[in-house]
């Protein structure tokens, strides 16, 4: 296949958000597919939360300056991106913040959509190549730069999250969660709402459904010394964990921080998971919708019987499995994704 784009990335290895991983590994496909001729910028300074594309459609030369926003809080943008950029895709896109930007600005920003977080371990030169044009202008943090690259390529890749729908769906219910301090957690939803939310879940579904609900709270020290009754006592490692998910019916979503869109909507509809949810806030390009995509609860009593139905009635589970699937191919898989954003680009400018 002949390239179709030109695209220059800014290669951001000290970022402290493993949600560019999602966007690298989306390049990389793309590039391995032979769909675009790749190249990683480390020169220019770019604002944290943000990746920078540089655009070039190669049967007619046509550029464009791309921004992707992965920031959490969506009120929160790249004054220097909305002027530079032609086009800005934020994560978390929330219209009433999106309204209070000026009008030029606005016109600008378009939503994101779900990730998750899978690597690339076929990407490693072209990555290692982008890093040593970065370390060389920054010898003081060439090697906790490197770590970051090298936690990337240890990351599994797209194939290890996916489990095609109309396999046997076993019976069982998943929430591996984090519970936070107040001093990890700034802006709403705090720390007390959050955990308070997550504890009571768990609870009530361990209570309720025994040995067919598998989760619980990471054992950070802080689950440890509050709540030790919700820990989990196995390996909660991401290896294990993608085993997990592969012998689940069902996985439940919680509120996240600065209720971002977190990466369990992404790993439970790569797995073709029914999903119980306390329901989204921002805007995805394609809409995820109540019932076929998932169940929405506001108390923990509602979230069992949710789970009992999808347990307890095979022809829902399957068709909401097929759907969750279906929504994964068309609008998360890395490379899908970053194919309509990049024609998406091109069409609004």
């Amino acid at each position: 296949m002949a390239a179709v784009y030109r695209i220059s990335v800014s290669l951001l290895p000290l970022l402290e958000s493993s949600q560019v991983f999602y966007l690298y590994t989306a390049f990389l496909e793309l590039a391995q597919a032979g769909e675009i001729e790749l190249s990683w910028d480390a020169r220019n300074p770019v604002e944290d939360f943000t990746i920078v594309a540089e655009m070039e459609r190669i049967s007619d030369g046509r550029r464009l300056r791309v921004c992707f926003d992965i920031h959490d809080r969506s009120y929160l943008f790249s004054t220097k991106e909305l002027v530079a950029s032609d086009v800005y895709f934020k994560r978390d896109h929330y219209p009433p913040d999106v309204e209070k930007l000026e009008p030029e600005a606005r016109r600008k920003v378009t939503p994101f959509g779900p990730i998750f977080g899978p690597g690339n371990r076929g990407g490693a030169l072209s990555l290692l190549a982008g890093w040593m044009r970065y370390a060389a202008g920054r010898p003081k943090r060439a090697k906790e730069s490197l770590k970051h690259l090298s936690d990337y390529l240890r990351l599994p890749v797209t194939r290890d999250f996916e489990r095609a729908p109309d396999q046997d769906l076993p019976p069982k219910v998943l929430l591996q969660t984090r519970l936070w301090t107040e001093t990890e957690v700034t802006g709403a939803p705090f720390a007390p709402e959050i955990n308070e939310e997550r504890v009571g879940v768990v609870r009530a579904l361990r209570k309720e459904l025994g040995d067919r609900f598998i989760g619980g709270a990471l054992p950070t020290p802080f689950a440890r010394e509050n709540f030790p009754d919700v820990v989990c006592h196995w390996d909660t490692r991401r290896s294990a964990y993608l085993k997990t998910i592969q012998t689940c019916r069902v996985g439940i979503y919680t509120k996240g921080l600065h209720h971002a869109t977190a990466w369990k909507l992404g790993e439970y509809a790569a797995a073709s998971m029914c999903i119980v949810a306390s329901g989204f806030r921002f805007t995805f390009v394609e809409p995820f919708t109540e019932p076929r995509n998932y169940l929405a609860y506001e108390t923990p009593e509602q979230c069992v019987a949710h789970c009992v139905r999808l347990l307890e009635n095979d022809d829902v589970a399957r068709a909401m499995s097929r759907a969750n699937y279906e929504y994964y191919v068309n609008h998360i898989r890395p490379a899908k994704q970053m194919r309509r954003w990049i024609a998406q680009a091109f069409e609004r400018r």
